[in-house]
């Protein structure tokens, strides 16, 4: 299991990249570790951008490789969010959250006025579902 905190500084994020890629590569997630690594980066700026410090990285793997992003910030209006469809394409907002469901197999959100945690999961059989 991983468990790091973060304070926002950017220098921190090689280090968990690395953990979050060595986890993917240990259990069996080897060709799909740059994708979760990309949805991490995603994560984390969107926390650092909206959020509030602490930045608190979990994973695991259970027969999944889960993986949850949270910060103290908040929080936002989850219909506020692209979820199907790409987001307009010369706009300036709004494609964290749409390449993260594009690169992961399941996400889910939970938001508050003081929290905010993504959650994301890889199965090994991601046509079944998260």
């Amino acid at each position: 299991m991983i468990a790091v905190e973060l304070t926002g500084d950017p220098q921190e994020i090689p280090k968990i990249r690395t953990e979050i890629r060595s986890l993917a590569d240990r259990t069996g997630f080897t060709g799909r570790g740059r994708d979760l690594v990309l949805a991490l980066d995603e994560l984390v700026a969107n926390a650092r951008e909206h959020g509030r410090p602490p930045i608190v990285v979990h994973a695991w793997y259970d027969g999944r490789l889960v993986m949850t992003v949270s910060d103290a910030g908040p929080g936002f209006d989850l219909r506020s969010i692209v979820r199907e469809h790409p987001p307009v394409m010369l706009g300036k907002r709004g494609r964290g959250l749409w390449i993260v469901r594009q690169v992961t197999d399941h996400v889910s959100l939970e938001t508050r006025p003081d929290f905010t945690c993504v959650r994301v999961e890889l199965t090994h059989e991601p046509q079944i579902g998260a």
